[in-house]
C-alpha cells in the first residue's frame, strides 16, 4: 500500500509541478458548501429558489414559529410570576392560576404541534423534545434573580 500511495503521491505532485491543475474552474474561489448532500435531489431546486428569497423549508419555519411562542409563553408567565412573587401573594392566587392555566394549555397546543413536526422533519435528528408545562412552571417559580 505504502509503494501504491508514493506512486499517487509522486504522480500529483508532478502533474501540480506541470500545472495541470491550473486551468480549472473555480481556481483561487472558496468551494460552495450550499448544496446539501442529504436533500432530495428533485427539490434541490425548490429549496435553492427558498433559500435565495430568504426562506427555508416548511418543517425549519415550523420549528422557529415552535421556538418563538413557546418563548412568548414563557415570558409573559416570568413576568406574572414576578408580578406576584414580590407582593406576596400566594402561588395559589386565582390570578396565577389563570396565568398558569394559560401557560399548560399553550404547551399542550405546542406539543400538538411538535408531534406533527417530529413527523415532517427529514431526520431523527431534527425532532423537537415535547415540552413539561410542570417542568417549565416549576423553574419559574424556582429561579432565583
Amino acid at each position: 500500500m505504502n509503494r501504491l500511495e508514493s506512486l499517487a503521491e509522486k504522480a500529483l505532485r508532478e502533474a501540480i509541478e506541470a500545472g495541470e491543475f491550473d486551468n480549472l474552474p473555480g481556481k483561487g474561489q472558496p468551494v460552495d458548501l450550499s448544496e446539501n448532500p442529504f436533500e432530495d435531489p428533485d427539490l434541490r431546486v425548490v429549496h435553492k429558489l427558498l433559500r435565495n428569497a430568504g426562506f427555508a423549508p416548511a418543517w425549519i419555519e415550523e420549528r422557529k414559529d415552535i421556538d418563538a411562542t413557546f418563548e412568548a409563553a414563557h415570558q409573559t408567565l416570568t413576568r406574572a410570576w414576578r408580578i406576584y412573587r414580590p407582593g406576596g401573594v400566594s402561588p395559589n392566587d386565582a390570578t396565577w392560576e389563570k396565568n398558569v392555566a394559560e401557560f399548560r394549555e399553550k404547551a399542550t397546543e405546542l406539543n400538538s404541534r411538535i408531534k406533527l413536526y417530529n413527523l415532517k422533519v427529514p431526520a431523527a435528528v431534527f425532532q423537537r423534545r415535547l415540552f413539561d408545562a410542570d417542568k417549565v412552571i416549576e423553574g419559574i417559580t424556582q429561579a432565583k434573580d
